[in-house]
């Protein structure tokens, strides 16, 4: 596995957090999952890093593990980043850039893209996230 497919090391250790809470406190994947109102394969991912634990997660998590606020307090870390790595090192170099040369059969280039494509393009990245960080990189994009 690359290192751009990993999870975020804030999930898994948000997750990690998370397991070592649950079973100080003697509470099943099972148990926690019926009171989130998750399955618990859904508990199993977020524990192990592999989906962003959700804010309803921590909330949870939180209160019947007695941990008063210190699960919650992971929620504003969680947050995707507002652009990927190969982003950002394009955009540094696109700033320094003199001229800027392209060909492309199957993408409209992003000076040209419309705002409705451009959702189109943002809405599908993997690892998946909510409609609400799609919006915050589509208008960090425009």
């Amino acid at each position: 596995m690359s290192e751009l497919s990993e999870p975020p090391m804030a999930w898994r250790l948000c997750g990690n957090q998370v397991r070592m809470w649950r079973t100080a406190a003697n509470v099943t994947r099972e148990q926690l999952a019926e009171e989130a109102g998750y399955g618990p394969e859904m508990i199993k991912s977020m524990e192990l890093g592999r989906r962003r634990p959700t804010r309803r997660f921590l909330e949870v998590a939180d209160e019947m593990f007695g941990a008063q606020g210190k699960l919650r307090a992971a929620v504003p870390y969680l947050e995707p980043e507002r652009f990927a790595n190969r982003s950002r090192e394009y955009m540094a170099l696109e700033a320094e850039a003199v001229a800027l040369h392209w060909y492309d059969v199957l993408y409209i280039p992003g000076l040209l893209q419309t705002e409705d494509y451009a959702h189109e393009l943002l809405s599908n990245p993997i690892p998946p996230v909510d409609e609400e960080t799609t919006r915050h990189r589509l208008v960090a994009r425009l």
